[in-house]
Order: structure tokens, then sequence, then C-alpha cells
């Protein structure tokens, strides 16, 4: 990680990524988990992020993730799985940043009670937090990976503003953000405005010609429906890079989502 002089004050790049990895189902046959997780952690590898969120994965499929890719550690000392959820996840590469703090909320009324849902959201929904302090140039960060329903816009709204209460709930220093996931909405969409009234469109301001491209693509390289899968970050936070990465092997895609990448400057608090 490299530490960069800007105005006298500290601050750090930070390569980012945010990737649903699709659940494990024989329903999608030759592009089942099984046949797609080494594509997952080549991907990975190629794009040597300092820290990633996931989506989408039990804790089977995520173990199985952790195993083939060296040098990264999940942050899920906290956590007491459920074998039913689908949990989203951080990853991150310990040479790089130190784990201070951790937790999961429900994005629900009542987000301290496991698997609870609310505003008839198809399946219960989780945030993931992570405290970190960066090894080099000591900077200190909030990193959040979201996974909002699918199905029931006023759901997705309702998480949305749970999720926004729980960022400044668990960062009372207000320090730096960077939240990722997959949003099941576009830009302009409700749970957007919530999140974006406090955190800045990383792809927006880091790629805006890529603003438009869509990132569900359902195995086929092609988008369909739009732009699910975001990066936010906080004032303090500046976009060097952003991007959609339409990684294939062959005509085998890792995912049905296109990951997101950005390069960030974390500065202070």
């Amino acid at each position: 990680m490299q530490g960069l002089d800007r105005k006298d004050k500290t601050v750090t790049s930070l390569s980012v990524l945010t990737m649903n990895l699709r659940h494990e189902t024989e329903a999608d046959g030759s592009n089942n988990w099984p046949n797609r997780k080494e594509l997952v952690a080549r991907l990975i590898r190629e794009t040597a992020p300092h820290l990633f969120g996931t989506q989408e994965g039990r804790r089977p499929q995520i173990e199985g993730l952790h195993a083939l890719l060296d040098g990264f550690v999940l942050s899920d000392r906290h956590r007491n799985w459920d074998p039913e959820r689908y949990y989203p996840c951080i990853f991150f590469r310990p040479d790089s940043l130190e784990l201070v703090d951790s937790g999961d909320r429900w994005l629900s009324e009542t987000p301290l009670v496991h698997a609870s849902k609310s505003w008839g959201s198809a399946f219960p929904r989780l945030v993931t937090w992570a405290h970190f302090r960066t090894t080099e140039n000591p900077v200190e960060f909030l990193f959040a990976c979201a996974h909002l329903d699918h199905l029931e816009p006023r759901a997705r709204e309702g998480q949305a503003q749970i999720l926004s209460g729980m960022l400044r709930e668990v960062n009372p220093d207000s320090r730096p953000i960077v939240l990722v996931g997959d949003f099941n909405d576009l830009p302009g969409s409700a749970p957007y405005e919530v999140l974006t009234a406090f955190l800045r469109d990383a792809l927006l301001e880091g790629n805006p010609s890529q603003a438009e491209v869509h990132t569900w693509h359902g195995f086929k390289g092609k988008g369909e429906v739009g732009r699910l899968d975001w990066i936010l970050v906080s004032r303090e936070v500046k976009v060097c890079e952003a991007e959609i990465l339409r990684t294939s092997y062959g005509d085998a895609y890792p995912s049905d989502h296109f990951p997101v990448r950005a390069l960030l400057e974390i500065g202070p608090s």
C-alpha cells in the first residue's frame, strides 16, 4: 500500500472491489458455483485489491473461496454463521490493513434481531462492516458491504434507511467511509438517494463514461437491468479510478454480475 502526501495530510492509496458471487444452485448448470469458483479467485488475484466485498454466498461457498485466496483474511470473527442465510462478506490483506472492529446488522426494523426482515423483503438482508487501520502512514476508515432486497422497492428504501443510520452509529468519530454492495436498484432510485445524501458515487467520479453500463448480465456477458452494484464513498475519499470489470475466461464468466473496482485515496477524517 502506498502512502501519499497531499496538502501535508497523510493519504493512503486503496484498491477495492465489489462482486456478487451468485449463490450455488444446480439450476445454473455449467455456471454453477463449483465450475466458477476458480474463475472468481483468478479474477480477484489478477485485480489484486487491498480489500473486497462479496454478496450472496452461504458459508461453505464463502469458505471455499477463501481457501483459494492466499494472502486474504475473511472478516468473520464477530459472526455466528447461520447455514440458511446468504451473507455479504469482507476480505482484506493483513499486510496492508489491520482489522480494529467488525459487525453485522440485519437490514430490518429490528436490526439486532437475527434473520429479521421488514417491509415485505423476500429474504432477511444484511450489511457487514469493518473498521480498518492501514499499516503504513496509519489512516482509519470504515468499510461496509451490503445486499438489498431484489423484489420489493419499499423494502430496499427501508433497508437503505437502516443502512444509513448504521453507518453513522458504528462510526461516531466520522472516519472516512467506503460502502460497496449489490443494491438491486438503479442510480436515481430511492435507496440511491438515501445513501448519496452523504456519500458519493465512485463510478460517476472515476469513470463517468460507464455510468449507464449494466452490471447484471445473467452469465451472458451482455448487461441487462441496469447498474445495480455500487461503490459509494464519503467526502474524505478521493476517487482516482473506477471501472466495471467485464472479465471473462473463454466463454465463461465468474458471476452473473460484473464486478466493480475502484482505486481510492483515503485521508484523515
